[in-house]
């Protein structure tokens, strides 16, 4: 998970608790959030299935086989998601190329918004196939 805003540390959550992986990193521009929220989701694990939960860099992204993108910018009162684009394309422009930087073979799921825009800069940036960088639209909620 590369954001570990409110999106994302509910996202980890839920992946927490549906026992689908054996491991989730969390990585963040602040360092100490990630490790933060890796040890309280990591509270949960004796009541769900045995993983490993941690906050980590860009290189485990190497053999990662999802990799979820919920970093933004929050929408403030009164802003629409079509405000957030200059915003939000601007830090995918710090965190694609990192991921790209390590051959990066899975799947890019795109949550954050404007989710759409945000997708298909992530497959530009990425130079993925467009059929390994899914927008998440309401299928997350």
């Amino acid at each position: 998970m590369i954001g570990c805003g409110f999106v994302g540390s509910a996202s980890v959550f839920a992946l927490m608790q549906s026992g689908l992986f054996t491991e989730l990193v969390l990585i963040d521009v602040d360092k100490n959030k990630a490790e933060g929220e890796a040890m309280d989701i990591s509270h949960g694990i004796p009541f769900a299935s045995p993983m490993k939960i941690y906050a980590g860099d860009y290189d485990d992204v190497a053999d990662a086989e999802i990799v979820v993108i919920s970093a933004g910018a929050g929408q403030k009162p009164g802003e629409t998601r079509l405000d957030l684009v200059n915003k939000n394309v601007a830090i995918f422009k710090s965190i694609i190329p990192e991921i790209a930087k390590r051959n990066f073979a899975g799947i890019m799921l795109v949550v954050a918004n404007p989710v759409d825009i945000l997708t298909q800069v992530a497959i530009k940036l990425s130079g993925l196939p467009e059929n390994r960088v899914i927008g998440s639209g309401t299928v997350r909620d």
